[in-house]
């Protein structure tokens, strides 16, 4: 099925949808926030059409979705709406949910708040708990800082890791003046070969990525918003896939699945990073389509 875009909830949201409606459905929802479905679809989207029924979107505000309006706000459940939303126009009645980074969030709040409409929930390397997150993200970024000779920055990095509160959002942009350097994406991939196809992926025009940022603006604001008591509430099959590397996930995201989530599967890749669907495409596929197929551990 082709490209095409959806009016929900007063916008049009972008929709990459393949396969063959009579396999089994799944829908992506992207991190960053604000990053869209075009890289997971470009590595993952044929390979797991071969299988399963996939629908990527591009989430509300985000690239080739409508922008925000003037003045027009978000939280994370109106993304959920969203979803809701396009589950009914495509008329489908149940579907596993699949969420990277910011969209294991959105995917979390989903199934809590319609377990009948999700078949089955899988979370790739999830953001969580954005405290745990920037005491992962900070020593590493500033060992980067320290090798290329700022040490301003990664001395700034250190004493903001070492404050008491979880109430870290001045990390983004100290974090994000790795960018200046091409260093910024070192954070995410343990791979050289996977970073370098990562950047190879094509680019869209400013006007699409200025979308993107005013949606990441807002998200990022709503990260301090805790969500782990959520996961009490997933009563469908779920899994939790983390990359060995990974820097979002970190090890007490992971045991509030497993204490959370008692008839959840957790599913380490060792040598990927954060985007284990691009580290380990063969064997993350194999997951995927073993998870959306009902091949989850009950």
């Amino acid at each position: 099925m082709p490209q095409r875009h959806v009016a929900v909830n007063g916008t049009r949201l972008f929709l990459d949808v393949r396969g063959t409606t009579t396999d089994p459905p799944l829908l992506y929802l992207h991190g960053g926030p604000g990053m869209s479905c075009h890289h997971f679809m470009t590595w993952q989207g044929d390979r797991l059409a071969r299988r399963l029924f996939v629908i990527g979107m591009d989430q509300r505000g985000v690239l080739r979705s409508d922008p925000l309006r003037p003045g027009e706000t978000f939280t994370e459940d109106t993304l959920v709406d969203d979803c809701e939303a396009v589950r009914a126009e495509l008329g489908i009645p149940r579907w596993t949910v699949l969420g990277h980074s910011f969209g294991g969030r959105v995917a979390l709040r989903y199934a809590a708040r319609y377990p009948e409409r999700v078949a089955a929930v899988v979370f790739e390397c999830p953001g969580w708990d954005f405290g745990e997150t920037e005491r992962l993200r900070l020593p590493a970024a500033a060992a980067i800082f320290d090798e290329l000779g700022d040490h301003e920055s990664a001395r700034q990095c250190r004493e903001l890791v070492a404050e008491p509160s979880d109430d870290l959002l001045d990390s983004f942009q100290l974090v994000a003046r790795l960018v200046k350097h091409d260093r910024y994406d070192d954070l995410y991939f343990h791979r050289p070969e996977a970073r370098a196809r990562w950047r190879a992926a094509e680019e869209f025009p400013d006007e699409l990525q200025a979308r993107s940022a005013a949606h990441s603006a807002q998200a990022i604001a709503g990260l301090r918003a805790p969500v782990l008591p959520l996961l009490a509430h997933v009563t469908m099959p779920a899994a939790l896939i983390v990359g060995g590397h990974d820097l979002i996930t970190g090890p007490a995201q992971v045991a509030a699945f497993e204490r959370l989530v008692p008839h959840g599967e957790v599913l380490r890749f060792p040598e990927a990073g954060h985007f284990v669907q691009l580290e380990e495409p063969e064997p993350y596929a194999e997951a995927v389509v073993r998870l959306a197929s009902g091949g989850l551990v009950p």
